[in-house]
């Protein structure tokens, strides 16, 4: 079965005009302003999870997102912890496509296609990790709410940022986005669960516009495949870079003559 990663589009890395900073109130407002049609960002997120004691040894998924009308409406990814290339996946909407490279001998295409789409829920946010989204304007404003320290930190996308850092319960982010769901069984964040904590720290420019997320938390380990000695938990970590906001994004599906739909495919 293909993997089902999600990739950002290829597009121009034209940057836009830029938001002046004295008319921005939060990061929350600045990273709306940017959320305009034909615009995006570029990204790299690197992830790692711990298991049995140890960490995995991830590599990074880099690519752009493409914005509109006050949200994300596409992304283009390239994912390389697969293959010797990585695997590019689009999304746009509803449907997915994945870029077949290099022929797999296990699932051949049709003679002249390269894509493989898919329909699903495209989850088009901008996230670090699973449950910081910088998209969400009631999400990422809890999360600022909770910041316990702010010092000056490092240049990012060539901007002195400030780094901001605390810590927000599950209970709290699942009050401004009640579809929040956690660990395998997908559920709510309730009973034992609400009081468990995401770490994060967000890099944050004069103009108001982040540059770097990080975060960490734990998620319940409550698969019934789960062995006695395995812990009742995962833990993960997030780092993504944001860079060249207000760049111009065209991001666009492949040629329906170069596509095949998964459902047409011989397993």
């Amino acid at each position: 079965m293909v993997a089902a990663v999600l990739l950002i589009a290829a597009s121009m890395v034209t940057v836009g005009p830029a938001v002046r900073a004295d008319t921005v109130v939060d990061p929350a407002g600045a990273i709306q302003r940017q959320l305009v049609p034909g615009h995006g960002v570029k990204i790299v997120q690197r992830s790692r999870m711990r298991m049995l004691g140890e960490w995995s040894a991830t590599k990074p998924v880099r690519g752009v997102v493409g914005f509109g009308k006050g949200k994300v409406v596409a992304t283009d990814l390239r994912d390389f912890n697969s293959g010797p290339d990585g695997t590019r996946n689009i999304c746009i909407g509803k449907r997915g496509y994945q870029l077949y490279a290099e022929p797999d001998p296990d699932r051949p295409l049709p003679p002249g296609k390269t894509w493989v789409t898919y329909e699903w829920p495209c989850r088009l946010v901008l996230k670090s990790g699973f449950h910081l989204s910088l998209s969400d304007p009631a999400t990422l404003r809890a999360v600022l709410a909770t910041t316990v320290r702010k010092r000056p930190a490092g240049v990012y996308d060539g901007v002195t940022t400030t780094l901001h850092e605390g810590s927000i319960t599950f209970a709290q982010l699942h009050k401004v986005n009640s579809s929040m769901r956690i660990g395998f069984r997908n559920i709510p964040p309730t009973g034992k669960y609400a009081s468990w904590k995401v770490s994060w720290r967000l890099w944050i420019g004069r103009d108001q516009l982040v540059r770097r997320a990080w975060s960490s938390w734990r998620e319940p380990n409550d698969s019934r495949g789960r062995t006695a000695n395995e812990e009742p938990y995962h833990v993960f970590a997030a780092d993504l870079r944001l860079s060249h906001w207000g760049m111009k994004v065209d991001i666009k599906p492949p040629l329906a003559d170069e596509t095949v739909a998964s459902k047409d495919l011989v397993d």
